[in-house]
């Protein structure tokens, strides 16, 4: 639906009690119930209930759920115990992943975020590659975004340790991006995780990336920049990180 971010998403599960309640409440119980009206509002409100008559919107998503389903994409709600307890109390998480592989970050106490440069240093290869294996040594699971540099040296350093790594994309988690990273876009999918909150078939875009480093954020109990200058995508993701209560290291 058109104008539902987020945030409002959330709002409107948590003040309607559950996504069945949001599409069977008639339409006086949302105007008059004062919670929703307030925290929704009164336009936002109208949007729903125009959107959620719309015949096309519903064809679309069980469209998204066969595509899914075509491309051996699992897909979880916040319901699901599967859903990153990591995510849960903040507002600007999704509301549903789509992820190829195993979910099983809430097995693990801990977590660590490793993102840097595409274009690092020998010293900055080193330094992700010894803090990943240490990582899995310690049985915490690593986390990244699959890019270029930093990012595919520590997920390749947690898989050759036999560890667990979630890779978050910018993009359906049915495509890999970057395309020469399909090696070990494959390996992860097999032995961890290939997170997206971006339906199958979705495409990379500039601006669904810093939306994917504050899942990386939120996901990682303490964050690794490597590398990393100023005005590089990092910056979001530590940012993001700073608002969630997480620890950050710039090496």
């Amino acid at each position: 639906m058109k104008g539902f971010g987020p945030v409002t998403q959330n709002t409107l599960l948590d003040v309607c009690g559950g996504i069945e309640s949001c599409f069977t409440e008639d339409s006086n119980y949302l105007f008059e119930h004062e919670d929703i009206a307030k925290r929704i509002g009164k336009r936002r409100i109208e949007k729903l209930l125009i959107q959620k008559a719309d015949r096309k919107l519903r064809e679309q998503a069980e469209q998204i759920y066969k595509n899914a389903g075509d491309y051996d994409i699992k897909i979880i709600t916040r319901e699901s115990n599967l859903f990153p307890e990591r995510f849960r109390g903040i507002s600007d998480m999704p509301i549903l992943l789509y992820f190829r592989g195993s979910l099983l970050i809430n097995d693990f106490r801990d977590s660590i975020g490793i993102v840097g440069a595409r274009r690092c240093t020998a010293e900055g290869k080193e330094k992700t590659i010894e803090i990943a294996t240490e990582a899995v040594t310690e049985k915490a699971a690593v986390i990244s975004g699959m890019a270029k540099g930093i990012d595919s040296y520590a997920h390749t350093a947690a898989l050759k340790q036999c560890g667990y790594t979630v890779a978050v994309l910018g993009c359906g988690s049915d495509i890999c991006y970057p395309k020469e990273h399909f090696r070990l876009y494959e390996r992860i999918a097999e032995m961890g995780c290939v997170l997206s909150e971006y339906p199958p078939g979705t495409q990379p875009r500039e601006y669904n990336f810093p939306q994917r480093n504050r899942l990386i954020a939120a996901l990682s109990d303490e964050l690794y920049v490597i590398d990393a200058g100023r005005g590089s995508g990092t910056e979001s993701t530590v940012k993001a990180c700073k608002r969630y209560g997480r620890n950050v290291k710039v090496l």
